[in-house]
């Protein structure tokens, strides 16, 4: 009977946090966040949307169509010939030789 009494008192304060907009409940997996305006799911469910979102075959298609683009090609290229992004990729390649090493 006191679980009862106690699991009451735990939803009232969760439907009184609710109503003072300090938590709301996600649409998609009901698990509680902290409120924010205009936002109906938690950051879990939105990254799971996006991952699914980005492996339907148009969106791939069209990803690829952009990355295949002269002038997006030009622009990475550029990218990957500045001083300090070579010395950055060398660091972290040094860095995984030396973990393979040690393993």
């Amino acid at each position: 009977m006191e679980i009862i009494e106690e699991d009451d008192e735990e939803i009232k304060q969760l439907m009184l946090r609710i109503s003072n907009k300090e938590i709301t409940l996600c649409d998609s997996c009901d698990a509680f966040f902290d409120y924010i305006p205009q936002k109906m799911t938690c950051d879990e469910c939105k990254k799971k949307k996006q991952r699914e979102y980005q492996q339907l075959p148009e969106v791939k298609a069209r990803v690829r169509k952009y990355h295949q683009r002269p002038e997006v090609q030009a622009r990475v290229r550029e990218y990957y010939q500045r001083p300090e992004v070579k010395a950055k990729m060398r660091e972290y390649r040094q860095r995984k030789k030396k973990l393979r090493e040690e393993e």
